[in-house]
């Protein structure tokens, strides 16, 4: 049983408003990025360049039924075709670059030039390898099946004829690729939730200490507990530009930072964060305070790469759970089409860039903050003040009102 006109406008509007708001939230990493050095970290960079296959996959998902209704042999289809089959399984893959880079930190001691240099190698995987068959099918037709790209429902894609190859070539190395993906994450969010409970035991010590942990790899075995203590009054934030003259989306901070934690595992080096007042210290802070805050930052960063994991864990599951019961449906009953799994694979599958750029965004949330209030303080200034004014020299409030 086909889809009536209207279930399959329901498809194709759902798709389109989809793809925009995915390509709205992947063009926030592109300007974000290319704005400021601080948004520049090893994890960003490959949602950096994840987000330019995500861009090409929504083109095609924007096409929507366009394609189909063009016919199953025009270019727009098969170009359609083309980019769905190259660029979407590429987004599976830029997801496995990012846990194998947290890995290598973790377990091989990688430092962010080491990971630097690996970037040319997964874009020739992440990019290269569904190539391969994406371009290949577009030189296999035989008599009985016909081409491999023609209709697919929700827009062009594998045909019915050739379904095998969209387990085969296309769902299964996606599922393959996850699989890994999340075996490398609960690796690593063990030894994180295992050393946070040893850490927690261990915070409100103001020495440095040695934790051994019996079952890590050889090369870290021990990890270093460093807390070091800054005086307030002498913090000073590092020499550069004055705020008005930082590039957008800088991330400098002029809030007192006391107390830094990190831990080391032989030459390698995790920050866990930095414990911050918002009061001035007039003096060397009670063991007590060091304590309760030592315990907390160490509970707060650990927390927070475990979430952090959570969130791909979750955008995987819902982007690609959905679509494959759709498929391996239509793989079971080719003569059937369920609209609700034909919507849902419509719903998530164009929202691949938008999953990544929450991802973005809470990595970086430290750095959009003073970019957002930077934006509110113009949007006042252009607002209230009028374009006829005279804008605030440096040092002034950019925002407060002028009296005439």
């Amino acid at each position: 049983m086909s889809l009536s006109a209207g279930q399959l406008f329901a498809i194709s509007a759902t798709e389109r408003t989809c793809s925009t708001v995915s390509l709205f939230a992947t063009s926030i990493i592109i300007v974000s990025f290319v704005s400021s050095q601080s948004f520049r970290k090893p994890i960003n960079r490959l949602v950096f360049y994840a987000s330019f296959g995500n861009i090409m996959a929504n083109v095609a998902t924007l096409i929507s039924q366009s394609g189909i209704w063009a016919g199953t042999d025009s270019n727009l289809c098969q170009i359609q075709a083309f980019l769905i089959q190259w660029f979407m399984p590429a987004d599976a893959l830029w997801t496995f670059a990012m846990a194998f880079n947290v890995y290598l930190t973790f377990f091989r001691k990688y430092n962010s030039d080491q990971l630097r240099r690996l970037e040319w190698k997964y874009v020739m995987l992440c990019y290269g390898l569904p190539f391969i068959p994406a371009f290949t099918y577009f030189f296999i037709r035989t008599e009985s099946r016909g081409k491999v790209y023609g209709s697919a429902i929700l827009w062009c894609w594998v045909a019915p004829s050739w379904d095998f190859l969209r387990i085969a070539v296309f769902y299964g190395p996606v599922w393959f690729v996850i699989f890994v993906t999340l075996a490398i994450y609960a690796r690593i969010g063990e030894l994180v939730w295992r050393r946070r409970r040893q850490l927690k035991e261990v915070g409100g010590l103001d020495t440095t200490l040695d934790v051994s942990i019996p079952d890590d790899p050889p090369f870290s075995k021990v990890t270093e507990i460093r807390i070091e203590r800054e005086d307030a009054a002498s913090y000073r934030p590092e020499a550069g530009p004055s705020t008005e003259q930082d590039p957008p989306f800088s991330c400098a901070q002029s809030i007192p930072r006391p107390y830094s934690v990190n831990v080391q595992a032989g030459s390698s080096q995790l920050e866990l964060g930095a414990i911050r007042s918002e009061e001035p210290f007039d003096g060397p802070p009670t063991r007590e305070y060091r304590s309760s805050s030592t315990a907390l930052e160490v509970n707060t960063a650990a927390w927070a790469y475990t979430k952090y994991a959570m969130l791909f864990f979750v955008a995987l599951l819902v982007t690609w759970v959905p679509s494959t019961i759709n498929r391996v449906y239509a793989f079971i009953r080719p003569d059937a089409s369920n609209f609700g799994l034909n919507y849902a694979s419509s719903f998530v599958l164009p929202l691949q860039g938008f999953w990544n750029s929450l991802i973005y965004i809470s990595i970086s949330w430290r750095c959009f903050k003073p970019a957002l209030s930077d934006l509110h303080n113009r949007l006042l200034w252009y607002t209230h003040l009028g374009a006829g004014h005279r804008r605030p020299s440096s040092g002034q409030d950019s925002t407060r009102r002028l009296t005439n």
